[in-house]
């Protein structure tokens, strides 16, 4: 009985020991603890982005270029990727707003407004007509190399012709409205409830870290639909633009429904 008594006090002493050697000394701070508390410290007196020397252009077209809405879109997207100020250092963000920005409201300035800058992508929201001329002259620039543009272009809910759109832009994303519908859906030629995208700065943010990541067009593959999936969220329902009147489905032209 001696025996076992003397070895549970040696094994609770044992133990004892044990905890106290795990235990930090008190009133002493973690070096860890105190470098990543300083490099915080550091990191929040920088912005959060950097200055960029290649830039990507939005455009805000029609329904999506008044005053208000627009600044609002620019700083959700700003504090993140910074805009462009014309100076080297400028953030990534090169707003144009249409008419506004464009002599004479002609879109097909935008290559003269992009100027020399160095595109690694356009967005293009609320297309004007003609839109796709703009973008085809801006492939003329490349012609001479025997390219195409060696930048994305996304365009979102354009007002522009349908075929134009999608010849000169990686993909083209519409909302749902009359004379659209998706090729599972045997409805497409009923009228269908146009929906408003309430959350574009979520899908402009997607579609920039889309293009930051991919820093090419997107191929007009299979594997295109989940592309674009991807870029809308989760919020939305994408389906493939079926034109009405032939019966025909776009490789490159979707739709969305919110969910």
């Amino acid at each position: 009985m001696k025996t076992f008594a003397l070895i549970f006090a040696v094994l609770f002493s044992a133990a004892l020991f044990s905890c106290k050697k795990e235990e930090p000394p008190k009133n002493s701070a973690d070096p860890f603890e105190i470098e990543v508390s300083e490099e915080k410290k550091s990191l929040a007196s920088l912005p959060s982005w950097h200055p960029s020397e290649k830039k990507i252009c939005v455009v805000f077209g029609y329904g999506y270029n008044d005053k208000h809405y627009v600044q609002a879109v620019l700083e959700a997207l700003s504090a993140k990727y910074g805009l462009d100020d014309g100076s080297d250092e400028g953030g990534l963000i090169f707003a144009l707003v249409y008419p506004d920005d464009f002599p004479m409201e002609r879109i097909s300035r935008l290559s003269s407004l992009i100027g020399e800058r160095e595109l690694a992508g356009l967005i293009v929201v609320g297309a004007p007509e003609n839109t796709n001329y703009a973008i085809a002259k801006l492939e003329d620039e490349y012609s001479s190399q025997e390219t195409m543009i060696p930048y994305p272009v996304y365009a979102f809910f354009p007002q522009d012709d349908v075929a134009g759109i999608e010849a000169t832009a990686n993909f083209v994303v519409d909302r749902a409205m009359e004379g659209s519908g998706s090729a599972e859906d045997d409805t497409n030629k009923e009228e269908v409830v146009q929906t408003q995208v309430k959350d574009l700065e979520k899908i402009l943010d997607n579609a920039i870290e889309y293009m930051l990541l991919t820093q090419a067009p997107l191929p007009g593959d299979e594997d295109l639909m989940a592309h674009v999936s991807r870029i809308v969220g989760k919020n939305y329902k994408l389906s493939r633009y079926v034109d009405a009147e032939s019966g025909l489905q776009s490789i490159n032209h979707f739709v969305i429904e919110e969910k």
